[in-house]
């Protein structure tokens, strides 16, 4: 049996959870364009600061690539650096899997561009395809 994933740094901490655990923060981000929703061959995880529980966030692994997906904060514990230490998280545990692509569908492809990755195209209305090779 696998070993869950559990990164921290300082007061920050990525466990890696069943859906089921985070399930209830689908509605919450939907309301923000943001999808939490149950697919297979994702790795889904808790934010934590301080052990309480400020967000979730998703890992899609698929055959050649693997794509950021679900990431959704508190509004009371954003900027503060969290975006930061699970883009930077999720990017190391996919290298450690093989994996040399990463994707994202984003909202916000001015913060993905200044961590390295391309944005290729808006693929609907405020959502863009960015990629990163890592």
């Amino acid at each position: 049996m696998q070993s869950k994933i559990d990164i921290t740094d300082g007061d920050m901490r990525l466990l890696q959870v069943e859906y089921a655990e985070i399930k209830k923060f689908g509605s919450l981000g939907k309301r923000e364009r943001v999808s939490i929703s149950d697919t297979s061959n994702t790795y889904w995880f808790q934010i934590q600061r301080d052990n309480e529980l400020v967000g979730v966030c998703g890992l899609y692994l698929a055959a050649k690539k693997c794509r950021i997906k679900g990431d959704w904060i508190l509004p009371q514990h954003r900027g503060k650096g969290l975006g930061e230490f699970i883009t930077k998280c999720r990017l190391g545990i996919a290298k450690d899997m093989g994996y040399s692509l990463v994707e994202v569908l984003t909202l916000h492809p001015h913060y993905y561009e200044a961590k390295g990755f391309t944005i290729h195209k808006e693929t609907r209305k405020g959502v863009w395809l960015a990629s990163k090779e890592i």
